[in-house]
């Protein structure tokens, strides 16, 4: 029982998340249909303009309020939380197309950037109902320190406040002075890697207003569409995926994306929401950029020794031969997963430890394949 033991306490907190999401057992199939309103799923790079210094409108020019108003917030900004999805995916790829035609110029020095980041935010005008931008430097756009002030592309002073710093992932709240709350939709952020500009990512975070019961819902289907249409493509293809591994997926697919601290310090319910939020307002861009610390990226957080490892097994699947490229694919990424979750569950079955654990009731097949995928 040593092994099993080793296992379950390395990964206790995940296994806990994945119990938290949702105790129902495997959902009925359903339906495979995968959506993506958005227009253009490649962030589109911004042109660099070598040897200028960064031009920004004035309007948008990122100010300090030499006399700053204390910031009158409601106490929850409920802006937007009687939009329906189609309604709210309509005004972000409204904004979208009007942020990529408005790009922002970067100074640069050949292939090495020596300008100042800036990211831009679309956010629905709640008085006007137009969409309006506002500009930030991109260290004052993560920063949680302290509130910004800074004047929008119509004329509107802003008061902006970072709820997490996360990269293109960045929620942020936008009111005015008298504590007219505007809806965030759109981020524009300008990807610098070792000085080397790589791209502008387009990406919606879980801003105020976005998350709704039926975005929510939206989200939740998202990933259970990915898991089932992979599940079918691999069985097209001979192999044949249990049930029981392809509900886990589904949940280590929302799981691997829990912040740790969050989860210590959060009601659970409202990080999951927050997830799936992302899911349903970004869809095959979901977690593009996300890379952990040990490498491991994309939907279903693999590493790269794992994914070679996945595709020396089955070499007939026809899995991107690309690591990065492989796990932004969801598609791709989820049909690995599945590979993977199911050859661990077949070598864990054969365990006289596992099969003691389970008649024992020390642990489940769910909690056993949580913990094996993050332990191995």
């Amino acid at each position: 029982m040593t092994r099993v033991f080793f296992c379950i306490a390395l990964t206790f907190s995940s296994v806990s998340a994945v119990a938290a999401i949702d105790p129902v057992a495997t959902p009925t199939p359903v339906k495979v249909v995968i959506t993506d309103n958005l227009p253009s799923p490649k962030p589109q790079p911004t042109p660099i303009i070598v040897g200028q210094k960064p031009a920004i409108n004035k309007p948008s020019e990122p100010i300090v309020d030499p006399k700053p108003v204390p910031a009158m917030r409601p106490r929850e900004v409920t802006v937007g939380k009687d939009a329906t999805f189609r309604e709210i995916k309509s005004m972000i790829a409204d904004a979208k197309r009007q942020l990529q035609t408005r790009p922002i110029t970067i100074a640069s020095s050949g292939s090495v950037y020596d300008g100042v980041e800036f990211v831009r935010i679309a956010f629905k005008d709640t008085k006007s109902g137009d969409i309006d931008f506002v500009t930030l430097e991109k260290t004052a756009f993560l920063s949680t320190v302290s509130d910004k002030f800074s004047t929008s592309q119509n004329g509107r002073q802003l008061i902006l406040k970072t709820i997490r710093g996360n990269g293109v992932n960045t929620p942020v709240t936008i009111i005015e002075p008298d504590g007219t709350a505007h809806l965030p939709l759109l981020v524009q952020y300008p990807r610098v890697t070792n000085k080397v500009y790589e791209e502008t990512a387009y990406y919606i975070s879980t801003h105020p207003g976005l998350v709704t019961p039926e975005v929510v819902g939206a989200g939740r289907l998202y990933v259970r569409n990915t898991i089932e249409l992979a599940r079918e493509n691999l069985r097209s293809k001979g192999i044949k995926i249990d049930p029981a591994v392809a509900d886990i997926a589904e949940r280590l697919a929302t799981v691997e994306h829990v912040d740790h601290l969050r989860f210590r310090t959060e009601e659970h319910a409202r990080i999951y929401d927050d997830i799936f939020t992302l899911f349903a307002l970004n869809e095959g861009d979901t977690y593009r950029y996300a890379v952990s610390s040990a490498g491991a990226g994309g939907l279903v957080q693999m590493i790269p020794s794992t994914y070679r490892m996945v595709r020396s097994w089955h070499p007939g699947v026809g899995l991107n031969a690309d690591f990065v490229t492989g796990m932004r694919d969801h598609g791709n990424a989820a049909q690995a997963m599945l590979l993977y979750m199911q050859r661990t569950w077949n070598d864990l079955a054969k365990s006289p430890a596992v099969a003691d654990a389970m008649l024992s009731g020390f642990a489940t097949q769910k909690q056993l394949m949580a913990a094996g995928y993050n332990s191995n």
